[in-house]
């Protein structure tokens, strides 16, 4: 008899909670806010409260309630409530304590986009219609049983609001079975979880950073394995003996450090030596052109091409060998002037040289001051009159003059080989004289 008329009572007052069932019902998963991490909640709200016999009821403060998490979804708590209620036209005082134990529904949902945590709950407690002070030996205190269910919106992840809706059993004198209404505010605190990841902030080495547990809730953006708190490129999959970061070329320099990423080193180095002139293409102006370190590793000019630089090339502007210090064999300059001047005649019985001779002396000794790498055979002559003997020490003195002429117009006597021949070899006939006296010569060439 007496459970009929909970159900019957019940089911009256389904009216007025008939949106907070529904609340209820729709909700089917929870986000979890209280768990082992944040394992104590606190509650601030109203109630009101109806049993068959009310009259009216209306929301009062307070409703307290507190509950820690245990395991398994399961919560341990107090809740405490009071409001004033009319009975058979009795203005009466109600307060209730209970313990409970509740059980919050796993999965995930929302409502309107706000996550949601649906939970059950049973308890065992107080309640008093009629004192307004507490006293759990009051004539007007009854124990009994009470089932409860409720939503938490959460609005942060450390605050929600909720609503709840509890039936309590009471079968003692002076007591009422009753229906509860809860609308509140909760407050989740305990060992603190600020960025979500399921890893404690007192573990988290990244607190503010959800992550992954096995790096100790720090996050892995490039996902090899690194946290990016300590990955050198966190954005770009690395090697754990390169602090996180690739190496492209496998040359044993990471990226971030390799000023050639995609050009493998050697002998040690990050970079290669495209060129072979012996600077690393990192640190060569001219990585594909052979050059010296004093040049940036590019190659020195050479006007001339001939292959010696102009910084090294005695004749800059003449193509020339580079044992000869870039100078040609035979410049031009000399050439032009052996072409014209690289026989001197001498009158019978002479050695003497006129002006002109002298002039042109000068001239040569000046071109041979600039190739100072230049030998100059001056060969001697002389035609057939007069003894052989004598004819040859005239050759020689003919010889000796254009040399010492050039000594002294500075030409080192290193430079100069003379010989003489006197008439053992002309060129020109015997006659005319006008041919002989031509054999009367001092021949100039540049020694091999």
């Amino acid at each position: 008899m007496r459970i009929n008329k909970i159900f019957s009572y019940f089911n009256t007052n389904m009216k007025i909670h008939s949106l907070s069932l529904a609340l209820l019902i729709f909700f089917s998963g929870s986000v979890f806010s209280q768990n082992e991490e944040n394992p104590w909640l606190f509650e601030f709200g109203i109630n009101s409260v109806n049993t068959e016999e009310s009259d009216k009821t209306g929301y009062k403060l307070p409703t307290l309630s507190l509950s820690r998490y245990i395991f398994n979804n399961f919560s341990v708590g107090i809740n405490y409530s009071e409001n004033d209620i009319t009975v058979s036209n009795e203005d009466l005082y109600y307060y209730s304590l209970d313990g409970i134990i509740k059980y919050t529904i796993p999965g995930e949902s929302k409502f309107l986009g706000v996550a949601t945590n649906p939970y059950l709950y049973a308890g065992y407690g107080l309640s008093n219609f009629g004192e307004s002070d507490i006293s759990f030996a009051s004539k007007n205190t009854s124990y009994g049983p009470s089932f409860g269910a409720g939503v938490d919106f959460q609005i942060s992840k450390n605050i929600a609001l909720n609503t709840g809706v509890s039936y309590k059993a009471l079968d003692e004198k002076n007591a009422y079975s009753n229906l509860q209404h809860v609308v509140g505010i909760k407050f989740n605190f305990g060992k603190g979880d600020s960025d979500g990841d399921g890893v404690p902030d007192k573990k988290d080495s990244c607190p503010d950073l959800p992550g992954l547990s096995e790096l100790n809730g720090c996050p892995d953006s490039d996902g090899d394995g690194i946290s990016d708190e300590k990955d050198q490129c966190p954005n770009r999959p690395g090697l754990i003996s390169m602090g996180g970061c690739p190496d492209s070329d496998g040359d044993g320099f990471s990226d971030l450090t390799d000023p050639c990423p995609n050009k493998a080193g050697i002998n040690g180095a990050p970079c290669p030596d495209s060129d072979g002139d012996g600077l690393n293409d990192n640190i060569d102006d001219c990585p594909n052109i052979a050059g010296p370190e004093s040049n940036g590793g590019c190659k020195l000019a050479d006007i001339d091409k001939d292959g010696v630089p102009n910084i090294n090339d005695n004749c800059p502007n003449e193509f020339g060998e580079e044992e000869l210090g870039g100078c040609p064999k035979l410049p031009v300059s000399l050439s032009n002037f052996l072409n014209n001047y690289s026989e001197f005649y001498f009158d019978f019985d002479s050695y003497e040289l006129n002006k002109v001779q002298k002039s042109n002396i000068f001239n040569l000794s000046k071109i041979l001051d600039k190739y100072d790498y230049v030998k100059v055979n001056i060969d001697g002559h002389a035609s057939s009159e007069g003894e052989s003997n004598y004819n040859l020490q005239l050759s020689e003195n003919r010889s000796n003059t254009i040399k010492n002429t050039l000594i002294e117009n500075g030409i080192k006597d290193s430079r100069l080989n003379i010989k003489a021949y006197g008439e053992s070899k002309p060129i020109y006939p015997d006659i005319p004289l006008s041919e002989r006296k031509k054999n009367r010569r001092v021949k100039l060439s540049i020694e091999n």
